[in-house]
């Protein structure tokens, strides 16, 4: 659990309050890894295990020892990368790391039923905690209103609140930046259904 319940209460009391005004439908989604990079770990410990493989050939090893050093440099880097990857992440490439998340990103927004709502008006927040990144992803009719690009400084001072750990923080900020926005171009209707639950998603 990345959220206690009083932060995850403030964050919905957030939701329901532009939801009041808006016909936006918000949903906020958070989890810790956005892959289990199981491959990236298999490779990253082969290759350690070759480096370490050409420093024993610099002693008098036998094979047995020699295979005996291989087998077990590979197994302490498997079971240490698997129970510490957000230290493993520290060796991937930024890119990398965010395209993996974006992924997640958008398969979220399918499995969540965002894309499938009458309005069209679904708004995610996807944060991916140990990734340290943030993607706020929109249904075809916010897009025709407000741009792609309008939420990418949300998003740079969201990833801030992300890497300071205040995730509270960061979703509160980032609902009520937009607020105004999505009440001028998409105010409550009179018959206005909330379709997506406000409830905290935790992957």
């Amino acid at each position: 659990m990345y959220l206690n319940n009083n932060e995850k209460e403030a964050i919905e009391k957030e939701i329901k309050k532009l939801e009041e005004k808006s016909s936006a439908e918000l949903v906020a989604v958070i989890t810790d890894f956005s892959s289990s990079y199981n491959l990236l770990i298999l490779v990253y410990s082969l290759v350690f295990t070759f480096l370490v493989s050409l420093i024993s050939l610099y002693f008098d090893a036998n094979t047995i020892m020699f295979f005996e050093i291989q087998l077990s440099t590979f197994a302490f880097f498997i079971l240490f990368f698997h129970n510490f990857k957000k230290y493993f992440l520290y060796l991937l490439p930024k890119k990398h790391k965010y395209n993996k998340a974006s992924k997640k990103a958008k398969e979220e927004f399918i499995n969540q039923g965002l894309y499938d709502t009458k309005t069209k008006l679904a708004i995610m927040f996807f944060v991916s905690i140990e990734e340290k990144y943030v993607e706020i992803i929109t249904d075809k009719n916010v897009k025709e209103k407000i741009d792609d690009n309008y939420w990418q400084e949300i998003v740079n001072q969201f990833i801030k609140d992300v890497k300071n750990k205040e995730f509270e923080e960061g979703y509160k900020t980032a609902i009520k930046s937009c607020s105004e926005i999505l009440i001028e171009n998409f105010p409550i209707k009179e018959n206005d259904i909330n379709e997506l639950s406000n409830e905290v998603i935790e992957l």
